[in-house]
C-alpha cells in the first residue's frame, strides 16, 4: 500500500510539473473598453438604419477592421518581444523601453475604439446611438 501511495504521489508530481512547465495562454491584448461596430452591424434592422447609414457601415467594415487587426498584430509582436526580454533577463532599461512600446500600442488601440465610438455617435441619430449602447450592454 505504501508503495502504491508513493507511486501515485510521484505520478501526480510528474504530471503537475509537466503542466506547470507549459506556459498559460494569456490574452495578448487588453479587452476593448467599448466595442460597438459588431453590435451595430448585427442590429442594423433593429436600429432602423437609413440607406445612407448602411452605406457608411459598409464602408467602415470594408476598411477599419483590417486597420485594427494590423495594429493588434504589431501590439502582439511588441508583447512577444517584451516577454522574450523578461525571460532572457534583458537589462531593466531595455525591458522598460519595450514595456513603454507595448503601452503605446495599447493606447493607440484604445483611441482607435474611441474614434470608432465618436464616428457612430456622429452617424447615428441620438436615439439610435442610445439604443446601440443599450444593445451593447453599455447603457
Amino acid at each position: 500500500m505504501k508503495h502504491f501511495l508513493l507511486s501515485a504521489a510521484l505520478g501526480v508530481a510528474t504530471v503537475t510539473a509537466a503542466t506547470a512547465q507549459q506556459p498559460p495562454k494569456p490574452r495578448e491584448l487588453s479587452a476593448p473598453i467599448v466595442a460597438l461596430t459588431r453590435v451595430l452591424a448585427q442590429n442594423a434592422d433593429t436600429l432602423e438604419l437609413s440607406a445612407e447609414q448602411r452605406a457608411d457601415l459598409t464602408a467602415w467594415l470594408d476598411t477599419m477592421p483590417a486597420k485594427r487587426k494590423a495594429l493588434e498584430a504589431e501590439a502582439m509582436t511588441a508583447r512577444a518581444a517584451l516577454r522574450a526580454a523578461i525571460l532572457a533577463g534583458t537589462p531593466t532599461a531595455e525591458r522598460e523601453a519595450l514595456a513603454q512600446m507595448v503601452g503605446a500600442y495599447e493606447t493607440r488601440l484604445m483611441m482607435m475604439r474611441s474614434t470608432c465610438t465618436d464616428h457612430w455617435r456622429a452617424v447615428l441619430r441620438p436615439e439610435q446611438f442610445a439604443k446601440l449602447l443599450t444593445l451593447a450592454g453599455l447603457h
